[in-house]
């Protein structure tokens, strides 16, 4: 069989929601690997019309009515659905699927805003600086597998983007490592207890290079995932400064702090913790599997059944946008791909609803993007400039 008549095969199966996951896999490859995106957009574009199956536009607008109507007064905004396809080959197919499923009445024709190879910005990678406790820094996206140090009692192993701490014979007093994550960059850690932690783009982790205490306490900020080592005799805390304080003894949960946002969210993926507000006995709350705590300043908000997917997506290679407004969006692509975004004029408040990968280089999301309504312009310095 043809390529393209692959192709049509593979994205028809998609629409009707009937792919398999090795379909899925081999569509990726297609418009991937192969350059088939171009191919994907005329068959898509020659079937806008049709009613796309399993989508309920009511349901997804009063969705997301509440969600703009819970906490500020109702505006005029436009709501882009991208479809709940738990997986996307390209930004093309995802957010170009929304946009039609609205634009198809009043169709408008498509910007294409980088296409210009040197232009474009690759997505994220695995990288981090390493701060020692005598202040000297270690690179360690160009830094190759083995031994990257030894300190007070810990032996450092950089092997395959995983840092390893590996307690030995304990010696001095205690000595603390930071490990940062700058925009563009992510990176994984297990600590010397065997917990591990996933850094998200720019954050921070402070710990021990060795638990000799009463617990194990390490301080955060930004977005990471924990998977914490069970350990009764010595609970786990995470203090966020200025946020919240943190205690567990073996779970996973997500944290998503970053300084420049107002709100900080910790999601508990399983076990259970305790947070209190940073620096205070009182107030404390205790989350369970499933359960999101909202944190804005010393106002905590637990919310029932919250949407885990959503909060670990970027630990599994994706953006989840469900119920997300422009700005947040573009909070979370600026980080991942080192951005400055700015905004010029009057933007209209834009919500979205689907996933798509942070492999995807810059040009596909903005080109995606596009199909949504919002218009860019990217200058020198990764300046994206936001439009009406």
């Amino acid at each position: 069989m043809e390529p393209n008549a692959r192709l049509t095969y593979l994205l028809e199966r998609l629409a009707s929601h009937t792919a398999t996951a090795a379909e899925l896999d081999e569509l990726t490859a297609l418009v991937e690997r192969d350059g088939l995106i171009d191919d994907a957009e005329s068959w898509l574009e020659a079937h806008s019309q049709q009613q796309l199956p399993s989508y309920s536009a009511q349901q997804w607008r009063q969705v997301a009515d509440q969600i703009l109507q819970s906490d500020k007064p109702p505006i005029t905004t436009r709501v882009h659905y991208l479809h709940r396809w738990w997986w996307a080959a390209a930004a093309v197919v995802l957010m170009a699927a929304g946009a039609w499923y609205f634009n198809r009445n009043n169709p408008q024709p498509v910007r294409q805003m980088v296409r210009n190879a040197s232009q474009d910005v690759p997505p994220g990678q695995t990288g981090a600086v390493l701060t020692l406790a005598d202040g000297s820094q270690l690179v360690l996206d160009s830094a190759g597998n083995g031994v990257v140090t030894r300190q007070n009692g810990a032996k450092v192993v950089l092997q395959n983007g995983d840092l390893q701490y590996t307690p030995e014979q304990a010696t001095g007093a205690a000595a603390y490592n930071t490990i940062t994550t700058a925009k563009g960059r992510q990176f994984n850690i297990i600590l010397p207890d065997g917990s591990k932690v996933w850094l998200n783009a720019g954050s921070s982790l402070r710990f021990p290079v060795a638990f000799n205490g009463a617990d194990r306490a390490v301080e955060f900020t930004g977005e990471a995932y924990f998977e914490v080592a069970a350990n009764a005799r010595q609970p786990f805390r995470v203090k966020v400064p200025g946020r919240i304080d943190l205690e567990v003894l073996g779970t996973a949960f997500n944290i998503n702090a970053y300084t420049n946002d107002r709100n900080s969210y910790t999601t508990l993926v399983n076990g259970a913790v305790k947070i209190s507000p940073a620096g205070k006995t009182s107030g404390t709350v205790v989350l369970k599997p499933g359960e999101q705590l909202l944190a804005t300043g010393s106002s905590f908000d637990v919310m029932g059944n919250a949407n885990v997917e959503k909060a670990i997506a970027w630990k599994n290679g994706l953006f989840n946008f469900d119920g997300v407004g422009l700005k947040d969006m573009m909070r979370q692509l600026e980080r991942w791909y080192d951005l400055e975004v700015v905004y010029e004029g009057n933007v209209p408040d834009i919500v979205f609803f689907g996933e798509m990968s942070r492999k995807l280089k810059l040009s596909d999301v903005l080109n995606g993007l596009e199909r949504s309504d919002v218009h860019f312009r990217l200058e020198e310095g990764r300046k994206l400039i936001v439009m009406p």
